[in-house]
């Protein structure tokens, strides 16, 4: 996918970005408007890194210094060639197989990690690092709020940083978010300053106090959390007595999980079946546990996302996009277009599900529909059996 999309940059003076990426989703080849190899000759000439300053300095320098030799010493041998660099020869030209077959192997390096928060919210919008739509964040958080009866705080555990947003307009409660992906952390800083960001283990979110919070949200935790049942345990210490767990959940419905639909996640996924995660949310004790369908909701936000990814790569053409940084963007834009493409074809036939699930660590309170009348509590208090004591009781208090 990657020398794919480089193909799609390096033919824009040609145009047609559009066909040859409806080519690559419909998984048909494509037809030029017109026949010619130009863009393939331009693209191959875009893959070939540029040489650095000090090489150049030292071609030009010996391509000068035996024609003065010549006079002066005919005989004298000429200075021998500068060595290249092996090391940034091979950062400067990522494969373009990456995808034939395994999943990509993950860089620590800075550089990598901007480059692949700049490609998530190139492609999904500003403050998200997965698909996702204001309506969406509005449910969750409405629900999550609409249960909770004290001032106490709210958890996020692997939250996008436009939810974070979302709920400091919302609410004037603290919001402690564990972050478990690298390179996640300054991003919420930047867009969430309000939220208390905690760098942790997925499965041991740092800064969830025992029965402090009086919610938890969490996207797809179960999904990258290995030891699932310490998960579960933790939230539910961390919720007071009416405490809820709100959290969005991808999870199989097969015996497999299909491996390329993770191709660029941050971690190796563990999906668990729908059955799964409520029985383990029951076992550790909380009273009611209610799912809802939200898999076509995913899709309509992926696909928005798709929509604008041909214009994105056509600004990444016409802005030269080139260098390391240039070939970083590209490859994290390939490696998460692959995926969710996977992904997406999974959920629509049912392989996967997406579903929002809401926990209740203690029963729901009960609302009153109607006002108790007076006469009616007395009829209950009194029975008639014991009408006739009250009354001469009153007889006898009047005497």
């Amino acid at each position: 996918m990657l020398g794919q999309v480089k193909k799609l940059v390096g033919t824009a003076g040609g145009g047609d970005i559009a066909g040859r990426f409806g080519a690559w989703w419909n998984g048909s080849e494509y037809v030029a408007p017109q026949p010619g190899e130009e863009g393939a000759e331009a693209a191959k000439a875009e893959d070939k890194p540029p040489k650095k300053a000090e090489e150049k300095k030292a071609e030009e320098k010996k391509a000068a210094e035996p024609e003065v030799k010549a006079e002066a010493k005919p005989e004298a041998k000429p200075e021998p060639k500068p060595k290249p660099e092996p090391v940034a020869e091979a950062k400067a030209d990522p494969s373009d197989e990456l995808f034939e077959g395994a999943a990509p192997d993950r860089s620590a390096d800075p550089a990598d990690v901007g480059a692949r928060i700049k490609a998530l919210e190139t492609m999904w919008g500003q403050g998200r690092f997965a698909p996702g739509s204001t309506a969406l964040d509005t449910q969750i958080l409405d629900t999550v709020l609409q249960h909770a009866d004290k001032l106490g705080g709210v958890g996020f555990i692997g939250a996008d940083a436009a939810l974070l947003a979302a709920f400091g307009s919302m609410s004037e409660r603290a919001a402690h978010a564990a972050e478990w992906r690298h390179g996640c952390v300054t991003r919420l800083k930047q867009l969430a300053p309000k939220a208390i960001i905690a760098p942790s283990e997925v499965d041991r979110p740092r800064g969830f106090h025992d029965g402090l919070l009086e919610g938890v949200v969490s996207h797809d935790a179960f999904a990258y959390a290995d030891h699932k049942p310490g998960l579960v345990a933790k939230v539910f210490r961390s919720l007071t007595p009416n405490g809820r767990w709100v959290f969005i959940e991808t999870s199989r419905t097969t015996n497999k999980t299909p491996p390329e639909a993770f191709a660029s996640a941050w971690a190796e996924p563990l999906l668990s079946t729908s059955d799964e995660i409520e029985e383990l949310l029951k076992f550790a004790g909380f009273e009611t546990v209610q799912k809802k369908p939200v898999t076509n909701d995913v899709l309509e936000a992926a696909r928005q996302g798709y929509q604008h990814l041909t214009q994105v790569l056509e600004d990444a053409a016409q802005n030269g996009l080139t260098g390391r940084e240039g070939a970083l963007f590209l490859q994290e834009v390939a490696w998460e277009a692959q995926s969710w493409r996977a992904r997406m074809r999974a959920l629509e036939g049912g392989a996967l599900e997406v579903n929002l699930w809401i926990a209740d660590k203690g029963e729901p309170a009960l609302e009153l529909t109607q006002p108790v009348v007076a006469d009616e509590v007395l009829d209950v208090a009194v029975k008639p059996d014991d009408a006739g004591a009250a009354d001469a009781l009153f007889d006898k208090g009047s005497d």
